[in-house]
This record gives structure tokens, sequence and C-alpha cells, in this order.
């Protein structure tokens, strides 16, 4: 039995820009309009001044709302559907700072949430206990309870709140065995993910796609391979060079059948 080789992608949210959905840094980033702290932050929801907390929570609910109602109007990309394809020659996991479910409904099936699930709620007094949403009501609402009784909120990690410590250990445990590792869509400065690059291997090959000039941590020194393009087309020629790389002939028939411009990934 031939084991297969491990491929790792970090996606951000320039991997979903393609599915019609923002990105937050950057040129024309939602941060560069908003005040994050104000919509964003575990300070902002749980704060000790209880005299404004249903402003503030509605706050952060009339920036959030939307964006869910985004992620359930919009699908997954070409880009998505490649990673999701590359498990049929590859061991693929997925380690995404997105919300959205574009990963696990393109067919990925390992893939770690490492910011939360934006389309599930979650309990104010239990933050790691989630709950499914009413798709086709899907907005959050002040009053709106939990089964324990507190406030509902989204399943996301907010600004200065802890990732789930079992999430965490799945990523840097397939980070410390990856042979690839490939960020896609991120800029993947921001702590704690930004430590997820400690874990890479010395024998681990690492590409970087972004349109956008990449800096990655001063004190990351492992050497990788930068695709100046968006994520499909970025993911494309990442597919041309593993197919040259790993000189596998399956894999080049695969990639030539899949295309440079129209794949055939269903």
């Amino acid at each position: 039995m031939v084991t297969k080789k491990k491929i790792v992608f970090f996606t951000g949210a320039g991997m979903s820009r393609e599915s019609g959905l923002p990105t937050f840094r950057g040129e024309g980033g939602v941060w560069n309009n908003i005040d994050y702290e104000k919509v964003a932050t575990l300070k902002s929801w749980y704060g000790q001044q209880r005299r404004d907390v249903k402003e503030r929570r509605q706050a952060m609910l009339d920036f959030f709302n939307p964006l869910r109602q985004a992620i359930l109007e919009h699908e997954p990309n070409k880009g998505h559907r490649i990673i999701a394809a590359l498990e049929n020659d590859f061991d693929v996991t997925v380690i995404t700072q997105n919300g959205d479910d574009y990963h696990t409904r393109a067919g990925s099936t390992k893939v770690i949430y490492l910011h939360g699930e934006a389309l599930k709620n979650a309990s104010s007094a239990n933050p790691s206990l989630s709950f499914p949403i009413d798709r086709d009501n899907p907005d959050i609402h002040i009053g709106d309870k939990a089964p324990d009784g507190s406030q509902l909120r989204p399943y996301v990690v907010y600004f200065d709140e802890d990732i789930d410590s079992g999430l965490w250990r799945e990523a840097i445990k397939a980070t410390k065995e990856a042979d690839w590792f490939v960020v896609v869509g991120s800029s993947i400065l921001v702590y704690p993910a930004a430590s997820l690059l400690a874990a890479i291997p010395d024998s681990c090959h690492m590409v970087v796609i972004d349109p956008e000039e990449v800096s990655l941590p001063e004190e990351f020194n492992h050497g990788y391979t930068y695709i100046p393009e968006g994520a499909s087309q970025g993911l494309f020629s990442f597919m041309e060079m593993l197919a040259k790389y790993e000189r596998s002939r399956k894999f080049l028939e695969n990639y030539l059948r899949y295309g440079r411009t129209e794949p055939s990934v269903d």
C-alpha cells in the first residue's frame, strides 16, 4: 500500500474572495473602514459595562448577520473544488481561518475551522457549545436564547478569544506531518495562527498563493515558493508544480484532465 503524501492547506479570506465574500485586511479589506474593536472583539460582547451591553451586542450582530447571509447566498469557487479533488491523490488537511463552510461544501473531508463556523450558533455562557441555525431565518436577534438560557451568539472566535485547544492540537499535528504546506489567501500574521509556521518541518515544501505582496513573520526563515495569483489560478499553478515535482504519472494525467482554466473537478 502506497502512503499518500500529505498536503496541508492554510486558507484565509482571500480563498473565498472569488466566491463573493469580502476580505478583511489589505487593499479593500473590511477593517480599513470598520473598527473591528466594536464589532468583533470578546470585550465588545462580554464587556463589564452592563448599561450598554444590548447596544454593543446589537452593533456586533448588525455586522455579523449580513456576513452569514452572504455565505448562504454564495457558493464554493473553483479553488475550493480543486483542494477537495486533490484528496484523490494526496492526504489533504485544510486549516482555515474562514467561518464559511465552502471547503466542506466543495467536498473536503478533513477541515479544521480554526476560527469557528459562521453557520452555527453558540451559547454566550458556554461558547464552546454549538447549535444548528435555521437557514431560512439565519439572523441572530437580541433576546434569542440558547438551550441553556443565555443569549445566542455566533459560533466564531472573536479577537482576543482563545482558539479551541483541541482544534489547535489537530492543526499543529497536521502541520508537523506535512510534506507540503500551502498558504492561500492569508497574511498568516495574526497570532496564534501565525505560530503554526514554527511547526513546519525542515523537509516540508512551502508555497504561498496570494495576488498581493506577502510579508511573513520576521522570525520565520523557512524557504517558500511564492505564486502571485488569486486562489483558483494560483492553485492551478500549484497543481502543475506538484505534478512535476512528485513525478506522478497518475497525478499528471489528472492535472492535464483538469486543465489550467476550466478544471473538471466534479
